[in-house]
């Protein structure tokens, strides 16, 4: 990757999307630390897991589960301060915090990285260190952002503080979660299962939900995600999605083929991502449904 190139991307993901741009709230962002750890104990201290609520002693009523819809920052602000009108920097109590999965969690960090004009994105992918023997790897949501002192890339699990820390299957650092090991990026994991190299079935977001569709839906929300568009995990806009396994056609695998080595390369591959993304029915899909939601 070229000096010039490296500008040009740490430039577009230093800037904020639909999903992450504060509109109204820009105000509440300007007063938060300029630090990473305390940028990520923030975020702790508004949102709460809801797969992970039991760690907290909670049990949160099923119409505050509509919470984890809220699809853009602005809107899961709008809820946070519903909940508790405080500063941002105040902690809530778990009981006050705006019901959340894993990519809130990761969605807000980003935001607030891009507010202070520090290159993050969001990545989806798989991790291990979950104490799950189904999936053995849970579909998984966090943040990979630029570290200028390291001049690399570096993930941070923004959702795992301490109560879920002490759960693990085994101790990880959240602030540098460590690729390839800890955490398997979805093109990776595409691949391996493509090579015969991985078991499919160890992979998923539910002891129910496994396989290669599992799999195919994390990368493309991922080739969702390094086009900026953060969507929940619900946005299921593309009938490629949720195609059973026995339906995708050959073309069709062909273009997850070259999304999991984009997405792998992402630095080395930025303008082609980019421009598979927005040349493809997929891409084009996706963007326009965002449109006819005024995004």
């Amino acid at each position: 990757m070229s000096q010039k190139d490296g500008n040009g991307i740490l430039q577009y993901y230093a800037q904020q999307s639909v999903i992450t741009d504060l509109s109204t709230y820009s105000h509440l962002f300007d007063n938060l630390p300029h630090d990473l750890p305390n940028l990520v104990k923030i975020v702790q201290g508004l949102l709460i897991s809801l797969p992970w609520e039991d760690a907290y002693r909670l049990d949160t009523s099923r119409e505050r589960h509509k919470e984890i819809y809220l699809r853009t920052v602005p809107e899961m602000l709008r809820r946070i301060l519903e909940l508790d009108p405080s500063s941002l920097i105040v902690e809530r109590p778990p009981h006050k915090r705006k019901v959340s999965l894993c990519r809130d969690f990761a969605a807000l960090l980003v935001s607030m990285l891009r507010h202070r004009n520090f290159p993050a994105r969001v990545r989806v992918g798989f991790a291990g260190y979950y104490r799950s023997e189904i999936p053995r790897y849970w579909d998984h949501r966090i943040v990979e952002y630029w570290n200028e002192g390291l001049k690399r890339w570096v993930f941070v699990d923004a959702m795992t503080e301490e109560p879920i820390l002490e759960r693990l299957r085994f101790k990880i650092d959240p602030l540098n979660i460590e690729i390839g090991s800890q955490f398997l990026l979805a093109g990776d994991v595409w691949q391996r299962c493509r090579a015969g190299k991985a078991e499919p079935q160890e992979f998923g977001d539910s002891p129910e939900d496994l396989g290669m569709p599992s799999i195919r839906y994390a990368l493309l929300q991922d080739f969702d995600y390094l086009n900026k568009n953060e969507l929940v995990g619900f946005d299921a806009w593309y009938d490629l999605i949720n195609k059973p396994e026995n339906e995708v056609t050959e073309e069709e695998k062909a273009l997850l083929d070259e999304v999991a080595e984009m997405t792998n390369h992402i630095d080395s591959n930025f303008n082609s991502l980019r421009k598979l993304y927005q040349t493809t029915s997929y891409g084009q899909r996706i963007r326009s449904r965002l449109s006819s939601l005024g995004f």
